[in-house]
């Protein structure tokens, strides 16, 4: 029964993109590639969960073909191997973010703060929307062959500098602490990406709650550290800020030989 329900499932997925007979040639060739699309997407999703469940090393073909609901024949209408749909993945993770903080540094409407709210809001909501991607994509780098290892590391350090980039401009522009943006942003990274492991969704863990304070926690951990309201005329807060300061920036700066 599981595996007709899987199978009906896919031919519901193909038969929704499905050209009709009355439509043009052109039509037909773009509903036949939205149709491919959608079973790409679904056949990855299931995938990724076998990867999961049984581990990379130790999944075949057939193992995904049955998962999926399909016969392994089948299945090469759009995969030729495992090693293609752990491609597919890894590149739908790591160009995925790069292209998020791309369209984010485009957003001049939006404060440095702003940016990193929503960053951190977008990266949460995913890896709690899709723990089975994350989680694979994480612990099979050492799989990889050439020369997808290489774009996938260098995905990452772009991902990485393009964060400590947004961090640095609040620094900048004095909505940031003095910080060093690089450590700063593995930390947002690495509070975002933990939620793959243990975010379960349910009444515990509302997302948008978590959303929320995951957000403000990154947000916290590099606010400029404001003198409180209705004491600002208070010669010792503002004297108790400037050093906090000074005390952070020097911490930055090289030892003295």
């Amino acid at each position: 029964m599981a595996g007709t329900s899987r199978r009906r499932s896919l031919d519901a997925t193909v038969n929704a993109a499905a050209p009709k007979a009355s439509e043009s040639g052109s039509e037909t060739a773009r509903r036949s590639t939205a149709r491919r699309d959608l079973v790409t997407r679904d056949l990855l999703e299931k995938a990724t969960r076998v990867f999961a469940e049984k581990g990379y090393e130790n999944t075949t073909l057939q193992d995904i073909a049955a998962a999926v609901g399909v016969s392994r024949t089948a299945l090469y209408h759009y995969v030729t191997s495992k090693e293609e749909l752990l491609a597919m993945l890894v590149e739908q993770m790591s160009l995925g973010l790069a292209d998020t903080l791309a369209a984010l540094g485009e957003r001049t409407e939006l404060t440095a703060e702003g940016k990193l709210r929503a960053l951190t809001d977008t990266l949460v909501r995913q890896r709690a929307r899709s723990p089975h991607q994350f989680r694979v994509h994480d612990l099979t780098e050492s799989v990889l062959s050439e020369p997808l290892r290489s774009r996938h590391r260098q995905a990452r350090r772009d991902v990485l500098a393009a964060l400590a980039g947004l961090i640095e401009e609040g620094v900048d522009k004095g909505e940031f602490k003095p910080l060093d943006p690089r450590i700063a942003a593995f930390g947002v990274l690495g509070m975002c990406n933990w939620v793959a492991w243990w975010y379960h969704p349910g009444p515990d863990f509302d997302i948008d709650a978590v959303a929320r304070q995951l957000s403000q926690s990154a947000v916290d951990m590099v606010a400029a550290v404001d003198v409180p309201r209705g004491r600002a005329d208070s010669a010792k807060s503002a004297l108790a800020a400037a050093r906090s300061g000074l005390d952070a920036l020097e911490r930055l700066l090289p030892g003295e030989n």
